[in-house]
């Protein structure tokens, strides 16, 4: 495959994702589990590799079988491992998954994903790059968090796409009191933001309506945001005052696990390509549909274009 000269600098968490081999409720009634090379910034790393984008990951993995396990199959997707790091000091982080067709159960064990340290190596990585992608769950513990969090603020004026994922939930269990506070600061750098319904309930409370959360997430100061609610679709808001609906089409539900990172690798595809704004939201929607079609990874990429011509089929409408 011809790379996209565009490039891409993930940065956060490799782990390995142990998922119920049938749907299951809860992790309780999970009998059997089949391992995945897992993670949001490692999946979308993998997702824009298949894409056909160059991708460098920067992440910290176990000196274990597991760590092996996921470096294997990352070169196996194409990914400039270059970056990554290894620690003897702390196994690579596991997270049981129970594979459901709504909010899956899960355990998060942290690991290894919590030790990324800054080198000379990721900062000129960072000068680097297109764009730049990291998530909450990253950001929840030190010293990744300060080596991150450092990253964003040499890069803010350099006109790049900076993504950050607001995926937080307790169960990452953040070594600060008041993370929730320290994420909506970080929010500020980036460009596009991606929370999903459940994310934004834990981040502003719950019992508002989704445009008000939207908007709420705009507040923070990114210039995108898409709030995605999983089976009506999306809303798309940006800090110059639009506001969409993206629909979602009938496709069938297999494992959601992975989905929100499908959605990102369209939506980012489509910005460093220069779609505008809701056809890259349309663009992101589309993969994600093909991604809940299937138990795990998506395998087998379209190539870019195919996906494009199908996210013309996705239906927007101002709001």
């Amino acid at each position: 495959m011809n790379k996209n000269p565009a490039t891409f600098l993930l940065l956060g968490e490799a782990v390995v994702d142990l998922i119920s081999t049938g749907i299951v409720n809860t992790l309780d009634d999970a009998a059997h589990f089949e391992k995945f090379a897992g993670g949001e910034v490692a999946n979308l790393s993998a997702n824009l590799s298949g894409l056909g984008f160059q991708v460098q990951l920067g992440s910290c993995l176990g000196e274990d079988s597991f760590g092996k396990f996921h470096q294997r199959s990352m070169q196996h997707a194409g990914i400039d491992l270059s970056l990554i790091q290894t620690t003897s000091q702390a196994p690579t982080t596991l997270i049981p998954v129970a594979r459901q067709t709504g909010t899956p159960d899960f355990i998060v064990y942290r690991g290894a994903d919590c030790q990324l340290s800054l080198t000379d190596e990721l900062q000129q990585a960072a000068l680097e790059a297109d764009a730049i992608h990291t998530s909450a769950f990253a950001l929840s513990r030190d010293p990744c968090r300060s080596t991150i969090s450092a990253i964003l603020q040499s890069v803010k004026d350099d006109q790049k796409i900076i993504s950050i994922d607001p995926n937080y939930h307790p169960a990452v269990r953040p070594d600060l009191p008041d993370f929730l506070e320290f994420l909506k600061l970080i929010i500020r750098y980036a460009t596009v933001v991606k929370p999903s319904l459940d994310d934004c309930r834990r981040i502003f409370g719950s019992g508002l309506r989704p445009v008000e959360y939207l908007e709420h997430s705009l507040e923070l100061g990114p210039k995108i945001v898409v709030l995605t609610m999983g089976n009506e679709g999306s809303l798309l808001g940006t800090n110059t005052g639009e506001r969409y609906h993206i629909k979602p089409r009938k496709v069938p539900v297999f494992d959601v696990t992975g989905a929100g990172d499908a959605y990102w690798s369209g939506m980012l595809a489509g910005l460093v390509s220069g779609l505008k704004i809701p056809e890259a939201a349309c663009l992101g929607q589309t993969i994600a549909e093909h991604k809940i079609g299937v138990v795990g990874p998506i395998q087998d990429y379209l190539p870019l274009a195919d996906y494009l011509q199908e996210s013309r089929a996705i239906h927007y409408e101002i709001l």
